[in-house]
């Protein structure tokens, strides 16, 4: 009995230790935020901005910011019109415009698919320094011709530091 409850506690101890370098190995080395906001009900009105806040403590490194939008098999156009405004600590703002390829010609998803969803990431900064320290908001929008984009799943933000700075 007393042999049985020591195997018992050594494979419960290994497999411990094999979850917690499984979990470990999966975060992304050099990501400082990552975020993902639902969009409601699966419609994205173009008046209601995503809004992420994050912290910028470094100031001399370069980083990489990235999209993803996660939209499903019903969405009715091969890409998506987007306008990000990042907010600096000193309450300065500035618009960028991204359009984000999601279908080829043929209507082929160029994202990764699971099922029904596709997942679409780009490059919204690209190895950039951040001149403040302090708190940054990107606000994104989507900039299509129609008031509610329909079938868009989530919008979701990365930041990076970029690894070729070092």
């Amino acid at each position: 009995m007393e042999i049985n409850l020591l195997k018992k506690r050594t494979s419960f101890f290994g497999y411990f230790i094999f979850l917690s370098l499984a979990f470990g190995a999966c975060s992304e080395k050099g990501v400082i935020e990552n975020q993902s906001k639902k969009i409601e009900g699966n419609v994205w009105n173009e008046k209601e901005p995503i809004s992420f806040d994050f912290t910028i403590k470094d100031t001399v490194a370069y980083f990489d910011v990235f999209l993803t939008l996660r939209n499903d098999v019903n969405y009715r156009w091969s890409n998506v019109y987007l306008f990000s405004d990042l907010t600096f600590p000193n309450g300065k703002t500035r618009r960028d415009t991204l359009e984000i390829t999601l279908a080829d010609k043929y209507g082929n998803w160029t994202g990764n698919n699971s099922g029904t969803i596709i997942t679409t990431t780009a490059k919204l900064i690209n190895h950039r320094k951040f001149p403040l320290s302090g708190a940054y908001k990107i606000d994104v929008t989507h900039g299509m011709r129609v008031k509610e984009l329909e079938n868009v799943l989530n919008v979701g933000l990365k930041i990076k530091q970029w690894e070729g700075a070092k």
